[in-house]
């Protein structure tokens, strides 16, 4: 049977679909949440994370184990729905214009990766009102650690001297018991007014100097290849965020939904939607349950708070 231009909407969709699915996972794996959150799939509308306090050290094994129990508190992570939904006139598919309809789609699979990665900086920016496991603020001045309390914030800004103090800070923490958890800051999380001194900072060969001596010393950058920088617009302007991205539990918490994945649909002639029959336009959706809460308050200091 030959087919007509009446058939072009239903048959595109699968091909709509593979581009959607494609665009999305390598949005995903590129992305900011990919590098500051830890991913976490679940089943549960509300996850309870009890186990998020550092693991005891080792010990010489001499008599019995001596296993660590749950945190006193703990971080309840509860997903939400979202969605994204783009509405297009059926000639448009009809009159060969689908390249510019998949050049939607892909978008529209960018914008859910660029979504997770907003609502996981955002949970570092209220980071000082968002309680984390250890009955604290993830962002605080009063961390309990077993060698006193600890503070993950700083007023300073975004400068040599104070990146230096704050790796430096962040490489001593210790766990309950006192023992240095091996923090290695990685990441430099920035906004874009902060992007270009922070490029000069952990990206230049020599120590930009901003004196009357001019811009360039001799003196090769110590920061240089330790710190990769992130860029986001969810940063406001000041604030800057030193992370360890390399450890399984990371500052943010991500919840996914393993039984309910990133889900792309159609409302077009083989549905049946009203739309569609009444209206002549089709509508092409992407629906999505997943969340954020605060994880290991270890592996972040936020800098340029007050």
């Amino acid at each position: 049977m030959a087919l007509t231009l009446s058939d072009i909407p239903d048959l595109a969709l699968p091909g709509l679909r593979a581009d959607f699915q494609a665009a999305y996972a390598a949005a995903a794996d590129d992305s900011t949440a990919a590098r500051l959150a830890t991913v976490v799939d679940t089943t549960l509308p509300v996850q309870r994370y009890a186990f998020l306090g550092a693991p005891p050290a080792m010990r010489e094994f001499l008599d019995e184990r001596r296993p660590a129990g749950l945190a006193a508190y703990a971080v309840s992570v509860e997903d939400r729905t979202f969605e994204s939904t783009i509405a297009v006139d059926r000639r448009a598919i009809e009159d060969d214009q689908l390249g510019l309809v998949r050049l939607r789609i892909r978008e529209m699979a960018e914008r859910v990766a660029l979504h997770r990665a907003k609502l996981v900086v955002e949970t570092l920016v209220q980071g000082t009102s968002r309680i984390g496991y250890d009955g604290k603020p993830l962002l605080a001045t009063d961390h309990p650690t077993g060698t006193g309390a600890v503070s993950n914030l700083s007023s300073a800004g975004l400068e040599s001297g104070a990146l230096g103090d704050a790796i430096g800070r962040m490489m001593g923490w210790t766990d309950d018991g006192g023992d240095p958890l091996g923090i290695r800051p990685d990441v430099l999380l920035v906004p874009p007014s902060l992007q270009w001194i922070a490029t000069e900072l952990v990206e230049s060969p020599v120590v930009v100097y901003r004196g009357s001596d001019g811009p360039y010393t001799d003196f090769a950058n110590a920061f240089r290849g330790r710190l990769s920088v992130i860029v986001s617009p969810h940063v406001p302007a000041g604030q800057w965020y030193l992370v360890d991205s390399s450890r399984p539990m990371r500052p943010v918490i991500l919840q996914q939904r393993s039984d309910v994945p990133v889900e792309f649909t159609a409302l077009d002639g083989a549905s049946g939607a009203e739309a569609a029959f009444h209206r002549d336009r089709y509508h092409y959706g992407v629906r999505a349950r997943y969340g954020t809460g605060p994880g290991l308050w270890q592996t972040v200091l936020a800098g340029g708070r007050s």
